[in-house]
C-alpha cells in the first residue's frame, strides 16, 4: 500500500511539473494539439499507478518525452505561421455585418440553433445586435456588438426575438408563439421577393414584430 502511495505521489508531481513546463493555465487556453498531449500525459501517468510491475521510470520517461515534443512544437509554431495554422487552426467569422456566414458555419459543423444559443448565453437575442461573431481557435465565441446594441435596455417587448425559419425549415413552435401561421410567412417572403421557404437561411421576428430575413445565397 505504501509503495502505491509513493508511486502515485511521484507521478502526480511529475505530471504537475510537466503541465507547468508546458505553461497551460487552463484547458480553455489549449488548442487541439495541446489537449492531446495533456491527455496522453495523463494516460501514461495512470499506467504505472495501476500496475506496480511497470517501473515508475517508464512513466516519467514517457511524460518527459511528451513534454519535450510539446515544447518543441510550441517553439516551431512561434516561428512558423504555417505550422501554427495547421495545428491550431484559424479564427472563423460566423457572423459578418449582421449576416450569418453560412459557408463557414458548415465548415465548422455548427448549426444555426447552436450559434443562436451561444449568442443568447452572452446576452444577444437578436442578430441585429451582432456586428461580428468570431469563433476563436480555443472554441470561444468573440462578439462585436452593433452600434445600436444597448445591454441596459429595459423596454417591455411583445416577445423574445424568435427564429421562424432556419435553414429552409419552418419552426412551428416559434410561429405559434407569436400567433402567426404559414400564410403569414408566405406573405412576408413574397414581400421580400422570395418564392420558396427553402431559399431562406434564417427568418427572425424580433421583439417589436419586425422581420429579419437572410437568403442562403446572401
Amino acid at each position: 500500500m505504501l509503495v502505491v502511495l509513493i508511486r502515485s505521489i511521484i507521478l502526480y508531481i511529475a505530471v504537475l511539473i510537466a503541465l507547468r513546463v508546458m505553461g497551460k493555465g487552463e484547458i480553455a487556453e489549449m488548442n487541439a494539439f495541446d489537449l492531446v498531449i495533456t491527455l496522453l500525459i495523463a494516460e501514461v501517468a495512470a499506467i504505472p499507478m495501476q500496475n506496480n510491475a511497470i517501473p515508475i521510470i517508464y512513466g516519467i520517461s514517457s511524460i518527459t518525452g511528451l513534454v519535450f515534443i510539446e515544447v518543441l512544437i510550441s517553439y516551431i509554431t512561434l516561428k512558423s505561421r504555417t505550422v501554427s495554422k495547421i495545428l491550431s487552426g484559424s479564427p472563423a467569422v460566423l457572423i459578418s455585418k449582421n449576416k450569418l456566414n453560412y459557408r463557414q458555419l458548415k465548415k465548422e459543423r455548427i448549426t444555426i440553433e447552436e450559434l443562436l444559443e451561444e449568442l443568447r448565453s452572452q446576452g444577444y437575442f437578436n442578430l441585429k445586435e451582432v456586428q461580428y461573431a468570431i469563433l476563436e481557435t480555443d472554441g470561444d465565441l468573440s462578439i462585436v456588438p452593433s452600434t445600436s446594441y444597448d445591454p441596459n435596455k429595459t423596454n417591455d417587448f411583445k416577445h423574445l426575438p424568435l427564429p421562424v425559419i432556419i435553414d429552409g425549415k419552418v419552426i412551428k413552435d416559434n410561429l405559434n408563439e407569436i400567433n402567426k401561421d404559414d400564410r403569414w410567412i408566405l406573405k412576408i417572403l413574397k414581400s421580400n421577393h422570395i418564392k420558396r421557404i427553402k431559399d431562406v437561411l434564417i427568418c427572425i421576428v424580433d421583439e417589436n414584430d419586425e422581420v429579419l430575413i437572410q437568403r442562403k445565397k446572401d
